[in-house]
């Protein structure tokens, strides 16, 4: 499988946070609806139902502008799940779907397929150092994955995207919107300094897949931005993952919070002890002869 390392760093944010920092350039994208955050699934469901009566009073007394008509158009479409078309048959997958067999890697909520070469970096927060994203590295190339919770009938991607775009514009970089096989793609270039300190811009590219209960979002990075075949090669790693979003209620935008794999290095330290001599074991014993 390659290389298993941790990767810590200091983060409090829980859910997808909007912010542009210096050290990680783009960081996830959050919304700023304290109701939304705070609400379980459940909770969502009641406050959909009442903003639509609430909305049907201000019809009857006034009736819609234009503006409204198409502010509620583009509300509706921000909120629809956002996937490749063939997600259910090529992933990403979730866990109560039928998905091919692969050699994948258990990180609770994520299983992703391994490779050989490949490096496996978990990130992980610095204080509580619960793993918050997992890191795929192959032939130079990087995809980040990160697990959110969201409503049955709701996506995060379109709200998301449109969310990280405007981040990167503020902050003088730019974004502009791809379609690809993995569905709609963001590709940013961010300020950023050379090796040698000169100003600079860094490439990265963001999808996002909305599914059953939960979104996943992939970060490329490096090589996978500008090579097309190890892109190609990542890509088809993040469509086999298979997401276990659990059954507890969780609100919508909250991180799905990874576990670390159990590595036993008590069987290689065993196999390694039945190579070495003991100078206290009895060996074999040789009539001699006269």
């Amino acid at each position: 499988m390659g290389l298993f390392s941790r990767f810590s760093k200091k983060s409090s944010a829980e859910k997808i946070d909007d912010s542009v920092d210096e050290e990680h350039d783009v960081d996830d994208v959050v919304t700023n609806d304290t109701a939304a955050e705070d609400s379980t699934e459940a909770d969502s469901d009641e406050t959909d139902s009442s903003v639509s009566e609430g909305s049907t009073a201000d019809e009857d007394s006034d009736g819609p502008t234009d503006d409204e008509d198409v502010d509620e158009l583009d509300e509706e479409a921000l909120l629809e799940k956002s996937a490749p078309f063939d997600r259910s048959e090529k992933g990403p997958f979730d866990a109560a779907e039928d998905f091919p067999e692969l050699n994948r890697l258990d990180l609770g909520a994520l299983k992703v397929p391994v490779v050989d070469g490949m490096q496996v970096r978990l990130d992980t927060d610095d204080d509580s150092q619960r793993v918050l994203a997992v890191t795929l590295i192959h032939e130079g190339g990087g995809i980040q994955l990160q697990a959110f919770a969201t409503p049955r009938s709701e996506g995060l991607w379109n709200t998301v995207r449109r969310q990280l775009a405007t981040g990167v514009t503020s902050q003088g970089g730019d974004a502009s919107e791809l379609h690809t096989s993995l569905g709609k793609e963001l590709a940013v270039e961010v300020p950023a300094k050379t090796e040698d300190g000169r100003p600079g811009k860094r490439a990265m590219r963001f999808a996002g897949v909305d599914g059953p209960r939960w979104f996943v979002r992939a970060v490329f990075s490096g090589k996978a931005v500008t090579d097309e075949e190890i892109r190609s090669e990542l890509s088809a790693l993040f469509r086999g993952v298979v997401v276990d979003r659990g059954h507890e209620a969780m609100a919508p935008r909250e991180l799905i919070v990874l576990t670390a794999p159990q590595v036993d290095g008590d069987s290689e330290t065993k196999d390694e002890d039945k190579d070495e001599l003991n100078p206290f074991e009895r060996g074999p014993e040789i009539t001699e002869v006269r």
